[in-house]
This record gives structure tokens, sequence and C-alpha cells, in this order.
């Protein structure tokens, strides 16, 4: 049935004989139920219809088991604090560090807690309806549980403790900020999370409608991962990525409407300096009396370990306490601590008629801190830095731990969106929010710092970098030509794999090379060619980028990072389009040797690397799925390569050299979505591996080779009738499923 060999004809026919079984095995006495269909495109992605959203989520449930379900219950793991049961310590012990962070923070015991409470009726019955098709595929598929995993059954609570796992390094990263801006280095960890995200105007586009690109930046494997699918089912019709065990679409669009979220926000977390009782430090002095610090003991399992390990964690009013200095401990106060409704913010965005309806869905302020782009199919483009933001009281510097011992420091609320920075069709037609701060997110934003306090804008003034300066110096060059976006270009957009401003290092290169004499090895005159030919484009096949990679890998080594970032500043300026500011000066005469050196070290790593006389940078940095025991990869293009001033806008970090000298990408473009906004919506995805974990599917890692290797996205074929179009030749399953509610 796995065979890419077999005629498709031949295929479906060997499965829908194995459907009937399915369909009888899974409908209940008497033939009752909801049905749902499920297509599977070329690619392996579902494509559902149902007439209920029950129906729909409960086949979504089904399809996404029948993917990935070992990394959708190893999801759920993590929100139990389970992991390291199942999988051992983890390099110096971070599974058990993420266990004690999730039993700290008690994800699964407050979803159970404010389940009825917190989420509405219509919201418990999707989540019963998803779990039912995951518990019924496990059923169905007994031998492909892990062992790790035993006999339970999956429940309702499960994915809500998950949602806010998932979300809880943002609010949690900065508590951590706040310690660390007093020399604490805080004992819980966080993950590095980035993405890109543009909108442009209808004005802006050759085909007069709105666009989004949604391009988040996680790592490929692992709990981050988003898995595809397209869901047309009740008042549901949406297209995008989930992350495993999630019952709703974190990003994409629906019929009306597209969203993208990227890392950065407003400050959602505090943390309270507690002074505490000399001869009993399990209490801590508030307004002029000792409170009594509560304790709560955890065991953690550990794979490997005879006993489980113990610890107890300590609570004020404020929260956990999460590090002690002398008579002094941190008490972190996440505005996310007793809420569940990650969920019900999703629903909102994914039945959303317009973007006041899916800015709606950041009124129930359950997304975590995030820069929010949407665009509708009526020609309008908002942006708002969106979180939990607590309102606090004036006089303090909340980016540091502030005086617990006092209620003069009480939070006052929260804020309601509306007063959280916003802002609606900009007059250049565009925004772009690479994470960087507001005032760089287009020329003459009008969110600046001094209009906002300080917690809520969140961000040095002027901030940007090599990513963010790129996206709009692209989109200014293209509004100054008086030319439009077509929806070829914006694809490319969205891929672009141009290195911003590396022409002023090649300009230092050839000073260097006439200022400073000296003999020349014929090998560093292989090298000088590659880099000056080079047009600056990090295609696989460059010869040029990789020479320049090499070049900059060796400078940094010879200057260090202190000298490097000074001369980087003398030769880039990537605030050119924001601010009236001298060229930069260029680097000192005393700073050209290193460059010349460099070029004789980059020569030696360049030449006897993988590639052998003429490498190219695809013999060197490729793509393929690490969790794989093979070796098969394809070469790719672009980079997230800070280190040697090439982070393109199409972001893909790599991994340390392996044993043959290549890098295999491992992090950075992990869902990337064009969304048309026409009417009907049109849209494009790409995906870095491949739709299924099953290592005997053909979607296994098919889309590494066939899009992310060559730079291409697929269309989504989000309507049916383009999906079943040409005779069905988009199809290649389909799959009846009844969900009979309890």
């Amino acid at each position: 049935m796995t065979d890419r060999a077999w005629p498709r004809l031949v295929w479906r026919a060997a499965f829908a004989v194995a459907l009937l079984a399915l369909v009888a095995a899974c409908a209940p006495p008497g033939g009752g139920g909801e049905e749902a269909t499920v297509y599977r495109d070329t690619w392996g992605v579902p494509h559902i219809y149902a007439e209920s959203a029950e129906a729909g989520l409960y086949a979504s449930g089904w399809a996404m088991a029948e993917d990935r379900l070992s990394q959708l219950l190893e999801n759920y793991l993590f929100g139990l604090g389970e992991y390291a049961a199942a999988f051992g310590p983890g390099n110096n012990d971070a599974w058990v560090r993420s266990d004690l962070e999730s039993r700290m923070w008690d994800h699964y015991g407050t979803a159970k807690r404010h389940y009825e409470a917190k989420l509405n009726p219509e919201l418990r019955r999707h989540l019963a309806a998803f779990i039912a098709g995951i518990n019924d595929y496990v059923d169905e598929h007994p031998d492909e549980v892990p062992d790790w995993w035993g006999d339970r059954p999956v429940d309702v609570y499960m994915p809500v403790a998950f949602s806010r796992q998932f979300i809880w390094s943002w609010p949690a990263g900065q508590a951590r900020s706040d310690l660390r801006a007093i020399g604490i280095e805080p004992s819980f960890d966080v993950d590095l999370r980035a993405s890109n995200e543009i909108a442009l105007a209808p004005d802006q586009t050759t085909f007069g409608a709105a666009a989004l690109i949604i391009d988040p930046h996680l790592s490929w494997l692992g709990r981050h991962r988003y898995w595809e699918l397209r869901l047309h089912a009740g008042d549901i019709h949406i297209s995008g990525f989930a992350t495993s065990g999630f019952p709703y679409v974190n990003l994409g669009h629906n019929e009306h409407v597209a969203w993208a979220h990227t890392t950065g926000g407003p400050d959602t977390a505090d943390v309270y300096e507690l002074t505490l009782d000399p001869e009993d430090p399990s209490r801590y002095l508030y307004d002029g009396e000792w409170r009594q610090l509560e304790s709560r003991t955890v065991e953690v399992s550990v794979a490997g370990e005879a006993e489980p390990r113990e610890a107890t964690f300590w609570f004020s009013h404020h929260g956990p306490i999460v590090a002690r200095r002398g008579d002094h401990a941190y008490a972190a106060a996440l505005a996310y601590e007793e809420e569940i409704g990650y969920l019900e913010s999703k629903y909102w965005f994914m039945v959303a008629k317009d973007y006041e309806g899916a800015a709606a869905a950041l009124d129930v302020r359950q997304i975590m801190p995030q820069n929010v782009m949407i665009a509708d199919t009526g020609g309008n483009i908002y942006y708002q830095r969106t979180g939990r933001v607590p309102i606090r009281p004036d006089g303090y510097d909340w980016s540091r731990p502030v005086d617990g011992s006092t209620s003069e420091t009480e939070w006052l609320g929260i804020h309601p969106a509306s007063e959280l920075m916003s802002l609606l069709n900009p007059e250049r037609g565009y925004m772009q929010n690479n994470n960087i701060g507001p005032d760089t997110m287009l020329v003459d934003s009008p969110l600046v710092p001094e209009r906002y306090p300080a917690y809520l804008y969140n961000q040095p003034a002027l901030y940007t970098h090599q990513r963010g300066a790129a996206a709009v110096a692209l989109l200014e060059a293209k509004r100054a030509a008086g030319a439009k976006w077509s929806e070829e270009e914006i694809v490319e957009l969205a891929l672009n794999r141009s290195v911003y401003q590396f022409e002023p290092w090649v300009a230092e290169l050839r000073r260097a090379q006439s200022a400073v004499s000296g003999r020349r090895m014929p090998k560093h005159a292989v090298v000088m060619s590659a880099i000056l030919q080079w047009d600056g484009v990090v295609e696989p096949d460059s010869r040029g980028a990789l020479a320049y990679f090499r070049w900059r890998e060796a400078l940094r080594g010879l200057a260090g990072d202190e000298r490097m970032n000074e001369m980087t500043s003398r030769v880039n300026d990537y605030l050119e389009l924001f601010r009236e500011a001298p060229e930069p000066p260029g680097l000192r005469d005393e700073d050209l040797p290193l460059l010349v050196g460099a070029v004789d070290i980059a020569a030696e790593a360049y030449l006897s690397g993988p590639g052998g006389e003429r490498p190219t940078f695809g013999d060197v940095f490729r793509v393929g799925r690490q969790d794989s025991n093979d070796e098969v990869s394809w070469p790719v293009g672009g980079g997230s390569l800070g280190e040697a001033g090439m982070a393109t806008m199409r972001a893909v970090g790599f991994s340390p050299p392996r044993a043959d000298g290549r890098r295999w990408g491992n992090r950075g473009q992990t869902s990337t979505e064009v969304v048309i906004l026409s009417n009907p919506i049109r849209s494009y995805t790409q995906p870095p591996i491949g739709q299924s974990d099953r290592s005997d599917s053909p979607h296994y890692r098919d889309q590494a080779e066939k899009l992310f290797s060559v730079g291409a996205m697929k269309p989504s074929r989000f309507a049916r009738e383009e999906l079943l179009a040409d005779g069905g030749k988009n199809v290649v399953s389909e799959m009846r499923l009844v969900y009979e509610p309890e």
C-alpha cells in the first residue's frame, strides 16, 4: 500500500477494500453517526469534509494519529510532565527539567481544574470528538502504540495541558530575562523561536487583493513541528498547520481571513523579589508581616533509573520560587498561570469573517506574547502586539525583579486588547515583523516607543537585524520603483535567499587585497575569485555563497566575537532606511590583514570539504530527516548563518558538521505559507520534510526533496473543486469515517 511504484488506480482499489472494514469498525449500530470524508492529496496532506465540526475534528484526530502517533503522544507527555519516564533524563537532564517545570506550573492539573468552567460547551464537544478520533485509531492499530505509552487512553485534558506547555516558553522567557538583569541565571529552560511575517495591501499587488506571508521558524522535529491539513466541517473551513496533538490550526487561513504570528510582544511576566525570614526561610515579608510559603513535593520517574527523583516546589502568592540568593527569593508571576484558553483563541481565528473577527480572537487574551498580523478578503491588513499583559503600577522598572514585599507592586488587572499597540492599513501599504521592533516594521512606522509604556512596547528603540532589514529593503525597493508584487514574486519573497548588505564586505576585501602586501597561494586566488563573482544569493549550486561563508567564518575565528561585532558596525548599517545617519566609516587599516588572512584559512576549508575542487553551498548544507537512520539528503539554499553575516529571509538553522563535513538543516522555516486574499482565497505551503513520520511512506521526506531543496511551494488546493479537478489527479486516497458522539 505504500509502494511508490504501484499505479495510483491499483493503490486506490487496494485501499478501498481495507476501507470497507474500517467504516464498519467505526460505524455505530444501526448505521447512525456523523460522516467525514478524508482525501489525501499527492503530498499526503488530508483534506477533510464533514457536515459537523465534531465529525471533521474526529477525522482530524484519526488522520493526525495515522501520520504522527508517536509525536502526538510525546507532546502529551510534555504537558503531563512525564517525558523523562519514557525517554530518560536527556542531555544534561533536559527532560527531567522539562518535566519539573510542567509539574511546577501544573499544566495538566490546571487543565482538569478549569476545563468545565473556562472552556465553553462547543469547544469541549470539539475536544471530545478530536480525542475520540485519536483513541479510535489507537484501538484499531494497537501495534502502532509505542511501548512507553502503555495502554491508557488519551483524555480531553491532555491537549489542553500540552497547549499550556507549548506557549509557556514565551512568558517564562520574559521572567528569565528579568532575572538575568540582576545577574541570576535561572534554573528553568526556554526554547529558541523566531519567525517572519509580511502583509501586503491590495494597492501593492498586481491582483488587487491583500496577501500574507506566514513563516514560523521552529525545530523541524519534536514538539514544535507542525502538521498540515485542510478542514471543511460545520462552520470551520481552514487550511494551515497544527502542532501534533492540538485540535485547531495554529497558523493559516479560512475563507475570509489569514493570520500569522512572530515571536516578540509586550511583557506578560514579572519576577518579584521576596525577603525571607532569616530565622525561618519558609516565610517571606509582605506588608510588614511574615507570610508562609506553601510547598508541593512531586516525584519524576526517569527511564533507566530504579527510583523516581523527588523535588519540592515553594510558592508565594505571586507565584513559584524560581531562584534564591542569600536571604532573598525570586517568585515568577506569569499572567497565564491559571489560563487554559489558547484553544479558544485559535477557534475564533478559524471562524472569523474579517480582520475584526480575527482581532476578537486576541480579545480573549490567551495568545502568548506575539506580533500578530491579519489580512482579509476585504483588503485590510492589521497588526497587534498582543499578549495577556498585566496592568502595572507606575514608578517601577518592570524589566527587573521588583519588590514583592509590598502590595504597592501588585498587578492592577489585565490590559484589554484595545489598549495594546496596533496598526490598521498603514499608508506605505505593507508591514513586516521578522522578530524586530514595532518602529522598524516599516519606514515611518507610527509605532514608536515614546507613545507607550515600556512594558507594552518591550523592545529597544530602532531594533532590527539583517533578516528584518532585508525585508524592508525589498519592500521599499519595489515601492520606490512604482511596481507591484505578483503572486509568483510573493512566493519568492517568502523564500528569498539573498544576503542583505554583503556588498560592503566584498568592497572591503578588495581594498584589503590591494593594501596588504605579501605572497598569495594559488588556493587564495580560487576563493577570492568565487567571492568576487558572487551575486549575493545563497543558492544550492552557488560556489560563491560557500566561499563567502568560509571566509566570513574564518574572519570571525581570527578576530574573535567582540572585535568582529565592532567591525560589523563599521561596515553594515541595518538602520539606513529608518533614520538619518552618515554612512558606516568602513574598516580600520589595522583590520585589513585579518581579511586577507581569513581568505587563506577559508581556502583550506573550502577545497578540502564536501564537493571536492569545485564545491557549492549545497554540497555542504543539506536538507533531510535528522531522525532517519540513513544519509539521504539534498542540497539546500538560504540560511540563518548570522555568525557569517548570512541571515537570509529564508531562515534555515543547521546542525554542526557531521562526520562527512556536511551540515543538515534542523530548524527554521517549518510551515511557510503564502496566502492570497482574493475571493476565493489561494494559498501555497512548504514544510521542510514530509507529512508522515512513517519511514515506509512516500510522504516521509518527499517535500524535502521536491520542495524545500529546490525552493518551491505547493498549492494548497483549499477549495474542494480545485482538489477534485482534472479527474481527481490531485487525490491519491479517499477514506470515510463515522463519528458517534457519546
